[in-house]
């Protein structure tokens, strides 16, 4: 009879304590959508980072402008944003669109700090610390780490850019192997390789 209550005060534990997350997560969406539409951006960024659930943004109109003309006029969307401390100790939020990483500096915001291309991203690495995380990422040859990254934010980013990394890096090697069939065929039309030699060469290239 004691487990039998023991375990139903748990489960009432646990139910209160996912009801008093989802109201959190709630209520953080609302603020941050209030807090994103009195931002001057543009109405599609804004949609962008609100559909993205974004609420770790600290930066001002005047922080945010550089982004503003970097994503004008672009089919670059925006899916996700944290704020975070690069390697060189200064506030920077962390964007990352369908196409790239882009960094910008909270003391240097007429600067674009660094764009990594998604398909340079070998790796990354989330770190959990005590109050807040780390991201590093192994961009090429190169180690390049964020950190005081909110947790939810961490997580979330660090998921958005291992997923959007590999797709990114398996579309560049399928247009690699469009553009190796097209000069193979170019061959072909030139007399220089037989239509065997193409299809056996093209097979070759697509590993079937």
């Amino acid at each position: 009879m004691k487990e039998k209550l023991w375990d139903f005060l748990i489960y009432l534990v646990k139910k209160q304590r996912e009801a008093n997350q989802s109201f959190l997560s709630q209520q953080r969406s609302q603020q941050s959508i209030a807090k994103i539409e009195k931002l001057t951006l543009p109405a599609n960024l804004k949609q962008q980072l609100i559909d993205a659930d974004v609420f770790d943004i600290w930066f001002s109109d005047k922080d945010l402008a550089p982004l503003v003309k970097l994503l004008a006029d672009s089919s670059e969307m925006i899916k996700y944003t944290a704020t975070g401390i690069n390697d060189q100790s200064e506030v920077s939020l962390l964007v990352c669109t369908n196409q790239r990483l882009i960094v910008i500096s909270k003391k240097r915001s007429d600067l674009i700090v660094k764009t990594i291309l998604l398909d340079r991203i070998k790796s990354v690495l989330l770190r959990h610390q005590i109050v807040y995380d780390e991201i590093t990422l192994v961009v090429d040859n190169e180690q390049i780490d964020f950190n005081s990254i909110n947790k939810i934010s961490a997580a979330i980013l660090a998921d958005d850019l291992r997923t959007l990394s590999k797709l990114a890096q398996g579309k560049g090697e399928i247009d690699k192997q469009v553009e190796q069939i097209k000069k193979l065929k170019e061959l072909v039309d030139q007399g220089i390789l037989t239509e065997e030699e193409f299809q056996a060469k093209k097979k070759k290239i697509l590993d079937i």
